[in-house]
Formats: structure tokens, C-alpha cells, sequence
């Protein structure tokens, strides 16, 4: 039993993302962040490279419980209009381990990628989550998200 199974707080730090987190991070991201494509060592990089400011992990005695990276969008200026917003952010990825969740890992992973976002003068997050994440879809309705599109398929018999 984990202590989170146990039903003690688990005490967890947030801190940016460090180069040496890459396998703890790649592992984590290839068990609960692989939606249409599972995330390469390479992504993770990707991710570490274009936006170390807006890549975190949540650690607890050295070992990574989960991770949150963003990016800033470059929508075009008509639909910065519509949204009615300045500056704009996506979350690519968040995980948590399972035996962790529920114990306010994302929402910290959340709060301190949203403080970044703010020092950039982002004023408008967006994301995707697949249908079947019931739980992170209560979590971001919980912290203030609305659905804004269904993405929808249909597969065609050949």
C-alpha cells in the first residue's frame, strides 16, 4: 500500500521540471498521457526546450508523482478578438500517478503552471481532454473550465 492508499497526506513539492527528471517524467507520461499518440523522449524534451518556463513536476522524496507542462498558442488576431483575450495558453499535458490522485497534486501542478501564465500576461487557457477522463473533466470544471467544442468520430466500415 502507497501512503496515498492509506489515506495520509502525501506531502508533495512543485518545481520547475529539471533535465535529469526526463525518464520519471517519460514513464509517467507513457501510462497516463498516451491519448492519440504516446509522448517520446523526444516530446518530453520538446516540451522542456520551447517552454521550461510552463513545465513543472510534483515530487514527493525524490520521486516525480506527476508533471504539467503548457505552452503559449499563437491563434490569429481575429480569434483573439472573438475570445475576447490578449494572450493565450494550452495545457499539453498533465498526469498524475494513480495511486497519488485526489489529494490535490494536479490542482497544485495547475496553480503553479497558471502563476506562470500570468507573469506572461496569458489571460485565456485552453486544453483537450478525451471523453473517457471523467475525473479531469470534473477537476478543470471544478477550477473554472467551460466547454467550449466536442471533437466527435465516426469510423466507417471499409
Amino acid at each position: 500500500m502507497t501512503m496515498a492508499q492509506r489515506g495520509k497526506a502525501v506531502k508533495t513539492r512543485v518545481r520547475k521540471f529539471k533535465i535529469n527528471d526526463l525518464n520519471q517524467v517519460l514513464g509517467m507520461a507513457e501510462r497516463y498521457a498516451s491519448w492519440d499518440a504516446t509522448a517520446t523522449k523526444a516530446d518530453i524534451e520538446e516540451f522542456h526546450s520551447s517552454s521550461p518556463e510552463f513545465f513543472f513536476v510534483a515530487e514527493a522524496d525524490k520521486r516525480i508523482l506527476g508533471f504539467v507542462c503548457g505552452r503559449e498558442s499563437n491563434p490569429p488576431a481575429e480569434t483573439l478578438n472573438k475570445w475576447k483575450s490578449r494572450k493565450v495558453a494550452s495545457i499539453e499535458t498533465l498526469a498524475v500517478d494513480e495511486d497519488y490522485r485526489r489529494h490535490g497534486i494536479a490542482t497544485s501542478l495547475l496553480s503553479a503552471l497558471f502563476e506562470a501564465f500570468k507573469q506572461k500576461k496569458i489571460d485565456l487557457v485552453t486544453l483537450s481532454v478525451p471523453a473517457v477522463e471523467l475525473g479531469a473533466m470534473k477537476l478543470y470544471g471544478k477550477i473554472g473550465f467551460e466547454p467550449r467544442a466536442q471533437f466527435l468520430w465516426k469510423r466507417l466500415d471499409s
